[in-house]
Order: structure tokens, then C-alpha cells, then sequence
């Protein structure tokens, strides 16, 4: 029906403007029937799945102004039907297959182009026109493009060098050579943005020799970019500058004052960089209008300068700042702060209540100390905490008032948790509280969680005893469970295997916790929501294949586990674990768990590391394991299993003798011992029947030989104590034959002497 319908559409000849945008029709488009529309003016074909060549009937919609070809599988080379299209003014093509010549001659006889769009396709090298140097008949306002094929760098269009009137530029992702194109702003001076992320860039950034007065966006992150920052001038050069992204370089020195200080400038971001130095105080005014500022990444120094107090985001991480946080910074209206993995010191302030937008604050890996302030906990905007690897003491204060998604206080010398931490359903997902000092259980802690949206409990390494609360089971979100090396004891719960452990669940999830669609652009900043590239900084370290690994981002939504190692958990495996059957990590080494390894276990298919080691297990290990084709860990080493290794088919042929060391039982490959027994050896010799009526048992003649004398040496002595005449007789007879004896042998002894 599609087809038919797009081959109807053929007969409209006065048709001007088509537009199929969005349909999903997946197919190609007629090869003949639409070489009638002549007087087509607009067409849009924006994401319908189309694929293959052009039909060549495009050579006859020579009225065509508008032509949006984007998000389809489109493939070939521009050659006749767009060369022909002469009457062209918006081409765009993005994301497609198709072939575009870095000349672009096929577009040599079209005057009237003003837009062309081609990010996301093949752009090969044209040996034939590369080297031609050929004048354009247009003059663009708008160009981009990008390749899907990293192998090859390229030089610009030579075309470029004439157009003088362009708005807009972006290579981002399109390999040159060389360095950036200054002649570019020279020639072309009602530029608005220019963009050249990643693009292999090299060399010093220069200033052009005149005012570009339009010019408000400069992108050149994530190249090779060298030297110094060029500040001389830069007010006069670029007036209107609003947006300068230079970071991911090789930029060196100091950051300069009067760049900082440019009236209209509104995003900063020269992170991941080699700056060095202190910045002044008064490097940034108090009252500018920069809102977005990124430094992180350098090896800048001392203590934190100004704070501009329309600042909205500011990112200092990675540096080596020191001292205490700026005062001034409470008198802004920030939302979010990172000053992580710096040298700053004190206590936390509670002056952070004044920042009543905050949503996101990461102060890791410092010198803070002293307890976490009460005021933290009653921003109503704050979404995301991290105080890890600090000093901070005292209790884990309640966030009965806060609508945070993401705790990170691992890493520090917190001691206890405070009552009622959270109310029912909290939107909570990320809470890590691992390696700290905490005591006690957390049952209420558990309980307060009740229905909420927690999608990873980390609490490894602290000092928590009790139960497991069975009330963990309720959290149906978990997909990442960390409660090793604690003092946990009692039996795993039976309901934990009734628990999806799905991260295929989690995208939609995800989405609404953050509030923002993938795909959808959306602030950065808003005050309800964090953004997917904040999603790609959230990270979890995990116990997995016996390494600690560190998810990061996209991956950590797909890694789910439960570790239970190093606890004093007693009683059997429950048989339930065997339904995590999306489960990667199972751990519960380091315990007293007995009885037999669960057969169910054999449906653990996405399992990668199962470890069961240095425990009381006992029995066979079960036969049916060997069909677990993820797994690529596995250890029952150092319990008390004994028979049969199971065949070592799939993964099985890849665990060595370690994993199975420590079970004196258990026989097979790869252990020595051989599970088959070697049959006894019968002699023989003709005689054996015939003498065995005269073999005696030895075992049997040497219990009958010693019990016989004992009870003999029992009659004796009975009857000399009863009877007190033998008794005396008895005497009498030992003094006789003793006498005897001396004198015997003293005659020997006396003839012996004689004779020598």
C-alpha cells in the first residue's frame, strides 16, 4: 500500500510542496513515476527509513528548492540527478550513506544555494577534482559537514576560500589537516559560530586582523591545539563573544584576565587542558554575566577566586586548589558546583543553605572534615550529593526533607545512621555509603527506603551486623547490591531470588528520574531535572570477576549483582537465586553457608562471575552448571564438596585448579585426582586354595594374643590380693628366684675372670 501510494503520487504534476516527514515508510522510492513533477518546489522526506540510490527522475524536478533528505539510508554518489537540481537553495542530507566528494563539484553549476547540511555521512577523497581549483556560482550561509569514516584526513574545500558571506560553519567530527583555518574568519565577517570539535586540529590559535562583530560561538574542543591563550585584543576582535569552548587541547599558561572579563561572555570551558597558575581575585567581576564556567582538568592552583554572582554552574575539578571554599560563593545563585579531587580544607559550610537552587554539589576527594551540615539536607532542588573520600564524621544525616537521586558519601569515617533517613517513596536511586565506620543494622534504614525508586544500595566495608532485613525485597528497582565485608549474619533471604535484578527495566526508568528523554535536547541545568551527560559521569565500583571494576555511565545502567562476601551467613543457598536469571555478579564467598549448591543455579545464563568460595558447602557440584555459557569466573574453592567436576564443556574447559582447590573430595578435570578407582589386583599362584586353610588373620592373632595376656596378668594379681596365704607364698617365690639368679650370674661373671 505504501508503494502504490508513493508511485500515486507520480501523477500529481501540479504539485509544489511534498512533504512524507516522520512516516517510517521503509522502502525506496519509485524508480520512474515521479519524473512528472516538474513544478515541485519542497521536498521533505525527513526520517522515513528510505534506502538505496536516488531514482534518476530526480533530474526532472528542476523547479526544486527545497530539498530534506536527513535520517535515511540513502547511498551513492551525488552525480547527475543532484548536479542537474540547479534551482537548489536548502540541501539537507544528514545522516545518510551517501558518498560526497571532499570538491564538491558535483554542486560546481549551482548558483543558488544558500544551506547545505551533510553531517553523518561518507566523505571520500576526490583524486580526480581534489587538486582542481573551481569558483562556486553560490554564496553559502550555512555548511556542514562530517564523516563516518575516521581512516582518511582531508583538506577544507578548496571552494571555501571564495564564499564570503557564510553565517555558520561546522566540521565537528571531519579529519583535517593542519590547523584551524583563520583565513575562514578573515573572508567571512557576518559569521555567527564557528565549530571544529574533533577534527585533528593542530598548531596556535591566532586572532583574525579585524572585528568580527557577529561572531557569538567559537568551538575548537577536542583537538591538538597549542600554545598559549591569545587575550590581547580579544574584546575588540570578538565584541559579542558568548560561547568558547577550547577545552580537550594542549593549551598551556595561565588563564587570562581579560578574557574572563568580556562583557557578553556566557559559557567558559577551557577543561582538560594543561593551565597552570593561580587566578587572581579579581581575574572574574562580581556582577559579569558569565553563567557556565569549566576549568576542570588543568593544574590550576591556590585558593578559589571570585565567584561572579550570576553563575550558574561552575566545574573546578581535577586542579590543585587549595584552602577553603569562597564565601562569595553563597551570595550566588549557583546549581551546580564540582570542586572534587582538589586540596581543600575545613569544615563543610552551613552556609549552603543560601544556595536554595543547588541540584547538583561534588565535593570528593578533599580534606573536608567534621559531620555533614543539617542545611545540606533541606535544599529542595538538590538531586546530587557527593561527599566520598574525605574525613567527614558523626551520622549519616536524615534526608527526610530532601528529594535527592544520587548519595555518594563512601570513603570517609562515618559511624552510624540517623532514624527515619528517608520517607517511603523517595525518588532515591543511587546510595553509597561504602567504607566507613558504620555500626549497627539498618533495618529501619531499609524500611524507610520502603517502595522507592533505589536502583543501587552499596554499603561495602563497614562494621553493620544483623540480618539481612527481608524488607530489602521490596526494592524491586535494585539491580546492584553491595553488602560485603560487613558482620552480617542469619540466612539470605528466600525473597531476594524473587527480585528482577533487570537492568533491561531501568532506560525508562532512568528517563524519569532524570527527567529528560534521551535524544531530547534539554537544558543542562533546569532545575528539575539532570541530564543524560550527567548520567555518563554517575559511577559505582563493583566486585566483579574477582577485581574491583568502576561503572561509569551508560555501562552502569547494564551491570547488575549482588555481593554478599565476607559476612558470618549461615543456613543453605536458597534454590530462589537461581531465578536472577539477568543477574552478571553473584558473590557470597567468605561465609558459613551449608548444604548443597542449589540446583537451580543451571539458569543463571547471563551470569558472568559466581563465586561460592570459603565456605561450609557440601555435596556434589551440580552437573548441569557446564551449560552457563557467560560465565567467566567461577570458584567453589576451600568447602567441603566432594565427587565429580561437571564435564568440562563450554566455560567449564576454562577454569583451572583454582577454582575448585581446598574440596579433598572432589576428583576430575582439572584435578589430578582422578574420580575412576583402581581395581584390586587378585595373585595368581595355584596353591592359594590349597594352603588357605593354614593362613592365620595377624590382625586377629595379635588382639587374641594381647587380650589373652592381660586378662591372665588381672587373674594373677586379683588373686594374690584376695588370698593373703598365695600372696605371701608368691613373695617367697620372687625372693627365691632372684636370689637364684644373683648368684648364677655372679659365678659366671667370677669363672669368666679366671680365664682371662
Amino acid at each position: 500500500m505504501e508503494n502504490e501510494f508513493l508511485e500515486r503520487i507520480g501523477n500529481l504534476t501540479s504539485l509544489k510542496v511534498l512533504s512524507l516527514t516522520y512516516c517510517e515508510i521503509n522502502d525506496t522510492l519509485p524508480v520512474a513515476d515521479w519524473s512528472k513533477l516538474k513544478k515541485l518546489e519542497e521536498l521533505n522526506l525527513i526520517q522515513n527509513g528510505f534506502e538505496g540510490f536516488l531514482p534518476k527522475s530526480f533530474i526532472n524536478m528542476t523547479s526544486l528548492r527545497v530539498l530534506k533528505l536527513s535520517e535515511n539510508h540513502f547511498v551513492g554518489k551525488f552525480d547527475s540527478n543532484i548536479a542537474t537540481l540547479t534551482s537548489l537553495e536548502y540541501f539537507n542530507f544528514t545522516e545518510n550513506q551517501f558518498e560526497i566528494p571532499i570538491s564538491f563539484t558535483p554542486f560546481a553549476n549551482h548558483s543558488n544555494l544558500k544551506v547545505i547540511y551533510g553531517k553523518g555521512n561518507k566523505v571520500i577523497l576526490d583524486s580526480q577534482h581534489s587538486s582542481q581549483i573551481w569558483i562556486p556560482k553560490f554564496q553559502l550561509q550555512k555548511f556542514s559537514l562530517s564523516s563516518t569514516i575516521e581512516t582518511s584526513s582531508f583538506q577544507l574545500p578548496k571552494f571555501l576560500s571564495y564564499q564570503k558571506d557564510l553565517r555558520s560553519l561546522d566540521f565537528s567530527s571531519l579529519k583535517l589537516e593542519g590547523g584551524f583555518p583563520h583565513w575562514l574568519l578573515e573572508n567571512n565577517t557576518k559569521l555567527n559560530g564557528v565549530f571544529f570539535r574533533n577534527c585533528s586540529l593542530n598548531g596556535t590559535m591566532q586572532l583574525p586582523l579585524h572585528p568580527l562583530r557577529e561572531l557569538w560561538s567559537i568551538d575548537v574542543s577536542a583537538n591538538t591545539i597549542i600554545g598559549e591563550i591569545l587575550s590581547k585584543n580579544i574584546s575588540f576582535i570578538y565584541p559579542n563573544l558568548r560561547h568558547l569552548n577550547m577545552s580537550r587541547n594542549h593549551i598551556q599558561g595561565s588563564i587570562p584576565r581579560e578574557l574572563c572579563q568580556m562583557e557578553l561572555l556566557y559559557e567558559l570551558d577551557l577543561s582538560s587542558n594543561q593551565l597552570s597558575g593561580e587566578i587572581s581575585e579579581d581575574t572574574f567581576e562580581v556582577g559579569q554575566t558569565i553563567k557556565f564556567l569549566k576549568l576542570s582538568n588543568n593544574k590550576l592552583e591556590g585558593p578559589i577566586f571570585t565567584i561572579p554572582t550570576n553563575l550558574k554552574s561552575l566545574s573546578l575539578n581535577d586542579n590543585n586548589f587549595s584552602g577553603k571554599l569562597s564565601s562569595n560563593i553563597f551570595n550566588t545563585s549557583i546549581v551546580s558546583l564540582d570542586v572534587s579531587n582538589n586540596h581543600l580544607v575545613g569544615k563543610i559550610p552551613s552556609l549552603l543553605k543560601k544556595l536554595s537552587r543547588l541540584s547538583e554539589l561534588r565535593m570528593s576527594n578533599n580534606h573536608f572534615e567534621g559531620f555533614i551540615p543539617l542545611e545540606l539536607t533541606q535544599l529542595e532542588d538538590l538531586q546530587y550529593l557527593d561527599l566520598s573520600q574525605n574525613n567527614l564524621s558523626g551520622l549519616v544525616p536524615s534526608f527526610l526533607n530532601s528529594f535527592l537521586k544520587f548519595i555518594h558519601l563512601r570513603n570517609n569515617h562515618l559511624t552510624g545512621l540517623s532514624k527515619k533517613m528517608f520517607f517511603g517513596n523517595s525518588p532515591l536511586v543511587m546510595l553509597d555509603l561504602s567504607y566507613n565506620e558504620i555500626s549497627g543494622g539498618i533495618q529501619d534504614m531499609i524500611e524507610d527506603l520502603g517502595y522507592s525508586k533505589l536502583i543501587f544500595l552499596l554499603l561495602k566495608g563497614n562494621h553493620i551486623t544483623g540480618d539481612i532485613p527481608k524488607q530489602l525485597c521490596q526494592l524491586t528497582n535494585l539491580t546492584m547490591l553491595d553488602l560485603s565485608d560487613n558482620k552480617f549474619s542469619g540466612e539470605i533471604p528466600h525473597c531476594l531470588g524473587t527480585m528482577p535484578f533487570d537492568y533491561k527495566n531501568l532506560d525508562p526508568l532512568l528517563k524519569e528520574i532524570q527527567g529528560i528523554s534521551f535524544g531530547k535536547k534539554m537544558s543542562l541545568y533546569s532545575r528539575t531535572s539532570l541530564s543524560q551527560s550527567e548520567l555518563k559521569k554517575e559511577k559505582a565500583s563493583f566486585i566483579s570477576k574477582k577485581r574491583i571494576d568502576t561503572y561509569t555511565g551508560s555501562i552502569l545502567a547494564y551491570m547488575s549483582g549482588i555481593d554478599l562476601s565476607n559476612n558470618k551467613l549461615k543456613g543453605n543457598i536458597p534454590h530462589e537465586l537461581g531465578n536472577l536469571k539477568r543477574i552478571h555478579t553473584l558473590n557470597l564467598s567468605h561465609n558459613d553457608l551449608i548444604g548443597q549448591i542449589p540446583d537451580s543455579f543451571s539458569k543463571l545464563m547471563q551470569t558472568e562471575s559466581l563465586d561460592l568460595s570459603f565456605n561450609k558447602l557440601s555435596g556434589e557440584i551440580p552437573s548441569k552448571l557446564n551449560i552457563l555459557t557467560s560465565l567467566e569466573v567461577f570458584s567453589v574453592a576451600h568447602n567441603n564438596l566432594s565427587g565429580p567436576i561437571p564435564e568440562s564443556t563450554n566455560q567449564f574447559a576454562t577454569f583451572d585448579e583454582s577454582s575448585y582447590e581446598g574440596n579433598p573430595f572432589l576428583c576430575g578435570t582439572p584435578l589430578p585426582k582422578s574420580c575412576h578407582r583402581t581395581p584390586t589386583i587378585i595373585p595368581n599362584d595355584l596353591d592359594f586354595d590349597k594352603d588357605n586353610d593354614r593362613l592365620v588373620d595377624m590382625y586377629v592373632f595379635n588382639v587374641s594374643f594381647v587380650v589373652s595376656y592381660t586378662l591372665a596378668l588381672l587373674t594373677t594379681a586379683i588373686a594374690l590380693y584376695i588370698n593373703p596365704f598365695w600372696r605371701q607364698a608368691w613373695f617367697y617365690y620372687m625372693e627365691f628366684v632372684t636370689c637364684y639368679y644373683f648368684i648364677v650370674d655372679n659365678f659366671y661373671r667370677f669363672c669368666n675372670s679366671k680365664n682371662m
